[in-house]
């Protein structure tokens, strides 16, 4: 049997991605079986580019993965598939046709099946030939009927699953992101790639469908987790790695643990996390600037500690002010991660994190613009009962909203110019968030043009 793993053609973020890890994780666990494994990322090849390696390979299985950003676009893989062989078993799985299962199969009858959760099991059975009905942490359509197994019961040693097929993937084709040395490595010139030391988040904020998705917090030991770092710098030369764990050291003693690993084996490397600010102590980061950390990312989502309460977010200020002053002593870069716009966001609210901000003095700081609204979240079950929207929703081809009900756009774009330019002593201060267009404007314009470009961009988004 051969199986097409895809990764949707809109898939990146702000132009970039790294290698679709999730796909190659699904494709060791079949290689390891014995099938025939293939993997297409359109962000690579594109649409037609994703079309032509379906007809290339004929597949017995076509495996996508589904985001709720770019939801259309995966679903409709499955289309492609089906066009071209009726016979392919479509099968998507990912964090929305987990949520929204029911509603696929509904409105999609060229999807086959939805994968409900963790993945590498449950394809597999299905690879294998077992009766649907056997398979445990699917969805599918029979006779005209919406039929939904029993929860799968996910791995408890992360350990367990094989190490990702990297060698399905060239790796080098992919974007390098950052723009300066660390310990002797060029970012501008080092692909970044993604590896995940643990799943699942053990907060539960109400904006985030993580923790529901995952249940519980799981980590690889150290070892495994180096061993799989030591493969990738020593056999496929990648230097510069990104955690793409929701909360890289909920488990503080594990993160330790693997710093000390890398520092142990004399790893050449650098790389990036994110975390939570009260997930983090003094001794941790700075294991962490010696085993390569560059950079942490915390969610610190708002400077009102009302705000963050209203959230769920289980965090104080006085944590987010001890987790960056620590980290910046630390010697590691410290990026602020901000919502504008969360339910109950006023005039106060901003300001108050406008004060934070000024005192923290970090460099940057990232926001998306708005609060999105996604499915499976508390605040989705609060925009139903709002009428913001309804599941209907997702069937469009539109982005995913973000929450006006207590804020209007123009109210919001407000906040977020306050934010991003600021007026202290009669000195401009400018933030814009990361992203490697934000780099270069910044380094071409000064700071004083960029207000008077972002001021006059909101006037006429305003006046539409």
């Amino acid at each position: 049997m051969k199986i097409l793993l895809v990764n949707p053609p809109e898939a990146s973020q702000g132009g970039f991605s790294s290698p679709p890890i999730g796909l190659a994780y699904l494709a060791s666990i079949l290689e390891l079986n014995n099938f025939s494994v293939k993997i297409a990322d359109g962000y690579l090849l594109g649409k037609k580019g994703i079309e032509q390696e379906i007809k290339q390979s004929n597949p017995d299985i076509v495996g996508i993965t589904c985001y709720t950003p770019g939801r259309i676009d995966a679903i409709n893989i499955g289309a492609i598939a089906k066009q071209y062989n009726k016979d392919i078993i479509t099968v998507i799985g990912g964090a929305h046709p987990t949520i929204m299962w029911k509603q696929i199969l509904e409105n999609y009858e060229f999807i086959d099946i939805c994968v409900l959760g963790e993945g590498e099991q449950t394809l597999l059975e299905i690879a294998k030939g077992m009766l649907l009905k056997e398979i445990n942490g699917i969805a599918y359509l029979e006779n005209n009927k919406i039929i939904k197994t029993k929860p799968r019961k996910y791995f408890e040693n992360l350990d367990d699953i094989p190490f990702p097929a990297w060698h399905l993937l060239d790796i080098k084709k992919y974007p390098c992101r950052g723009d300066k040395i660390i310990n002797g490595i060029d970012l501008n010139k080092e692909p970044r790639v993604s590896v995940i030391f643990s799943r699942g988040c053990a907060g539960s904020c109400n904006f985030c469908s993580t923790w529901w998705i995952w249940k519980k917090h799981r980590v690889r030991s150290a070892k495994n987790m180096v061993g799989e770092l030591e493969l990738l710098n020593k056999k496929y030369k990648i230097k510069h790695f990104a955690f793409a764990d929701d909360e890289f050291s909920e488990n503080i003693n594990a993160a330790k643990e693997l710093c000390h690993e890398i520092i142990n084996r004399d790893l050449n490397i650098v790389w990036f996390a994110t975390s939570r600010v009260d997930r983090v102590d003094v001794e941790l980061l700075n294991l962490m600037k010696q085993a390569g950390c560059y950079e942490i990312s915390y969610g610190i989502e708002s400077g009102s500690q009302e705000i963050l309460d209203i959230i769920g977010k289980g965090t104080t200020i006085q944590q987010a002010k001890d987790a960056i002053f620590n980290t910046i002593n630390a010697g590691i870069k410290a990026y602020p991660l901000l919502i504008v716009g969360n339910v109950g966001e006023t005039s106060k609210t901003i300001n108050q994190t406008i004060e934070l901000l000024k005192e923290l003095k970090t460099d940057e700081f990232g926001t998306i613009g708005g609060l999105w609204i996604l499915p499976g979240t508390k605040l989705y079950r609060r925009a139903i009962k709002e009428n913001i929207l309804n599941d209907d929703y997702w069937l469009k081809d539109l982005p995913t909203p973000f929450y006006y009900k207590e804020n209007s756009r123009k109210e919001i774009d407000k906040f977020i110019y306050a934010l991003t330019a600021k007026v202290k002593l009669g000195t401009f201060e400018f933030w814009l968030g990361y992203s490697n267009t934000a780099q270069i404007i910044r380094k071409n314009f000064s700071k004083f043009k960029l207000l008077r470009i972002f001021w006059k961009y909101l006037r006429k988004r305003n006046n539409k």
